[in-house]
């Protein structure tokens, strides 16, 4: 067209820009301008979300009521804009932890329930981080509130599908009812426990329970031993160490061996005591529990009453404890009992700041320790006598003349001195080899030995009564 306009000696024409502005265009450029706001507005929101977040999270530590104020915001900001979980499933878990911290229980249970209906939209993991979080540090609530935390847990997982989480809350709800000595509850959670580790056919499946019947069997070996049940640790104790065998989780490997420890300890099977109080020990403090040190009291009690020429601070794990002023305390006992300074004893057991006696455990082996070396104490004391008063005897060992006629009859009945007691003058008579014949016609002192010596052994077993 160009061309034929310039054959005919006329110019190209030019096109004029169009300044229509026709209802059309204004209805488009309309449009266009109110997708942006709305697209803006979402944004701003989006945003004002997660600032209130991090803001929140900044104030947890020294404003916890400020910060929950903040998260409740971030949970009700959300809310707002529809069914999405970005913020709100972390902000309601931070909202249950702070109010179990500012002691509002109440707040906490209805939470952590609205916490629970989330567990769906966020990640396997993030859900078991958020429950096992949150019954942590929920521990200042009263057992019937912790009681319902559980209970609203295994309720939500049991449309989840998620067994292991499962067998893991009931554990822990487990170790609050040993805690607080519920041992009707607590038994009836091991049998059900125990049960999701059967085989169909009633037996243990160790190929594929195994870590859980540990676990399991750590629990009830705990029972056990709270409520004295002897015969049943006796048979399930061997079991489990069988389990541990293959199954090295030091965490329940430490209880069970602490529980063994006390086993033979009421058996006065010290050696076997010690070598299981020393396992419990080292795996305690594998796995950092503040345990240890208490358990590694319970090792060097145990190698007193053995006997035992080891020396339990001559380990590698026991270096780091050497310098801790309580077991140094324990250290020095020791020391003093091999010296048969029965002095020093005395004033460690007595001294309040070494904390000895402060546990009931081994506070009740305590007399037994001192008889042992009250014998021991005697023996020498005696020996280089042919008669010598009880009155000095007793000074000698700081106890009553009583006592020391209960020791010297166990001694006497024993056959480990030969001698005889004469309570009239308050002199014990030791028998040289030419009277020994005569003094065994003496009737009077047989019996009265016998009887004390029955008494010796009933308190050994019973204590005083």
């Amino acid at each position: 067209l160009a061309q034929a306009v310039q054959a005919r000696g006329g110019a190209e024409p030019t096109e004029e820009p169009s300044t229509m502005s026709g209802p059309d265009e204004f209805e488009h450029e309309s449009d266009d301008d109110n997708w942006g706001a709305d697209d803006q507005s979402e944004d701003e929101e989006a945003i004002e979300i997660e600032n209130t977040f991090y803001e929140a999270d900044d104030n947890k530590g020294s404003r916890p009521q400020q910060a929950l104020e903040q998260f409740t915001k971030v949970v009700a900001l959300e809310a707002a804009r529809g069914k999405e979980v970005v913020w709100r499933f972390k902000a309601l878990q931070n909202i249950v932890i702070l109010s179990a911290r500012l002691g509002h229980f109440d707040e906490m249970a209805t939470r952590y329930e609205q916490l629970l209906s989330f567990m769906d939209q966020v990640t396997r993991n993030e859900a078991n981080d958020a429950i096992n979080t949150v019954l942590d540090s929920a521990t200042t609530a009263d057992v019937g509130q912790l009681e319902k935390m559980y209970g609203l847990t295994l309720g939500a997982l049991k449309s989840t599908q998620n067994e292991r989480l499962g067998f893991n809350i009931s554990v822990k709800l487990a170790k609050l009812y040993l805690e607080v000595d519920n041992i009707a509850k607590l038994q009836k959670l091991i049998a059900e426990l125990h049960k999701s580790c059967q085989a169909e056919d009633g037996t243990d499946d160790v190929a594929n329970k195994g870590s859980q019947l540990v676990e399991v069997y750590a629990l009830e070996i705990q029972c056990c031993t709270k409520v004295h049940n002897v015969l049943r640790l006796k048979d399930i104790y061997p079991k489990t160490i069988n389990l541990t065998s293959a199954i090295a989780d030091p965490r329940n490997i430490a209880v069970i061996r602490e529980s063994g420890g006390k086993m033979f300890m009421s058996d006065r099977k010290w050696t076997d005591a010690y070598n299981e109080f020393f396992e419990a020990f080292k795996n305690y403090q594998e796995t950092g529990n503040v345990r240890a040190k208490a358990v590694f009291k319970y090792v060097i009690l145990a190698n007193i009453l053995s006997g035992s020429s080891i020396n339990p601070f001559d380990s590698r794990e026991a270096k780091v404890l050497q310098d801790d002023a309580e077991i140094a305390a324990m250290s020095n006992l020791r020391r003093a009992y091999e010296q048969n300074d029965i002095d020093t004893v005395d004033s460690l057991l007595s001294n309040k700041k070494h904390r000895i006696l402060e546990d009931d455990y081994i506070a009740g082996f305590i007399p037994e320790l001192l008889r042992s070396i009250r014998v021991q104490v005697l023996r020498n004391i005696v020996e280089p006598y042919s008669s010598i008063s009880l009155e000095i005897i007793a000074t000698r060992l700081n106890v009553s003349v009583t006592e020391v006629t209960n020791l010297l009859m166990c001694l006497i009945l024993d056959n480990q001195i030969d001698a005889r007691i004469d309570e009239i003058a308050g002199f014990l008579m030791v028998n040289s080899d030419d009277k020994a014949a005569t003094d065994a016609k003496n009737p009077r002192g047989v019996v009265l030995a016998s009887a004390e010596h029955a008494h010796c052994h009933l308190r050994a077993i019973f204590g005083d009564f």
